[in-house]
């Protein structure tokens, strides 16, 4: 039997969450407003040209084939072209059924433009952590889809896919889009946007410890622990980890803690005391002064600012 591979088995452990959502008919000028999201946004460019805006001012222009990807959901328009009215998320969607949304033509009569959105509730790239585990990622990323790359043909499938309901259609589509979120990844060029979680997963002696730690994350884990799964010395696991993830082991242990609570946070109504049990920390008062030392506030902080 083959065995899994380190991203593979991290991917599948971390139960990714992907969403893509229904066509619409745009033509110019059309102009949509979305709220900050608690997810990563995707949308690709599939026919004609857009312009992206972030609520801070920074736009940028897409064209057919491109691949836009928010990495921390960022509150965005996305319009014809610049300082077009736009529509929230809410009144054009909201309530109305697949079949009238694939059904509507938002805009005018001028130019026609193709556009497909999703989402992955993925862990790593999800939230905008003020630590080296992650945030590395710029707030907007546009990829190129090369013609007849492998990328092209996952995007064209799943677009094929979404454009109409057919028997299989809803695991057709989820499975495609798994394929994205694992092509994207692969795409990424962690050292250039210092992913340490993502180099560590391609070193053959860190990927042992990164799986064990995601996989008993509420172990009391300890230096020589970590060495003896990755078999390496003390030392040579600290040297090692930190100079791949640009920390120490058990530091990039409690952060991993603080982001996995964080999703917690707002995915569910748990207690603070089952969460940091669940994460690994000895009580919620270890969980509280660990949260604020990464993320910049409390938990409950975090949960009512980021919880819709």
């Amino acid at each position: 039997m083959e065995m899994a591979d380190p991203l593979s088995l991290f991917i599948s452990h971390l139960k990714p969450k992907c969403e893509v959502f229904s066509h619409v008919k745009l033509k110019a000028p059309w102009g949509i407003e979305e709220q900050q999201q608690s997810s990563c946004c995707f949308s690709f460019i599939k026919k004609g040209q857009c312009v992206v805006e972030l609520s801070s001012g920074e736009a940028v222009q897409l064209s057919a084939g491109q691949l836009l990807l928010l990495p921390y959901g960022s509150a965005h328009k996305i319009m014809s072209e610049s300082a077009v009215a736009c529509q929230s998320i809410e009144q054009l969607f909201l309530g109305k059924p697949r079949a009238d949304i694939e059904n509507m033509v938002i805009g005018g009569q001028g130019e026609s433009c193709s556009v497909m959105c999703g989402s992955f509730t993925f862990l790593p790239l999800q939230y905008r952590p003020c630590t080296q585990l992650g945030g590395a990622l710029p707030e907007i990323l546009v990829i190129e889809v090369p013609v007849s790359s492998k990328l092209e043909v996952i995007v064209s499938c799943l677009y094929e896919e979404n454009k109409c309901s057919t028997p299989g259609g809803h695991l057709a589509r989820t499975r495609w889009l798994e394929l994205l979120l694992i092509e994207v990844l692969r795409g990424l060029d962690a050292k250039v946007f210092d992913l340490g979680w993502l180099t560590a997963l391609q070193d053959r002696f860190l990927a042992s410890v990164m799986l064990a730690i995601q996989s008993n994350l509420n172990k009391d884990w300890s230096v020589e622990e970590l060495a003896k799964v990755a078999a390496l010395s003390k030392s040579s696991l600290t040297n090692r980890f930190k100079r791949t993830t640009g920390l120490p082991p058990l530091i990039f242990l409690r952060q991993w803690r603080c982001l996995v609570a964080a999703n917690l946070l707002i995915s569910s109504n748990d207690p603070l005391k089952l969460i940091a049990a669940s994460c690994g920390f000895q009580s919620d008062d270890v969980l509280i002064r660990n949260f604020r030392q990464f993320h910049h506030m409390t938990p409950i902080q975090y949960r009512k600012t980021h919880k819709k």
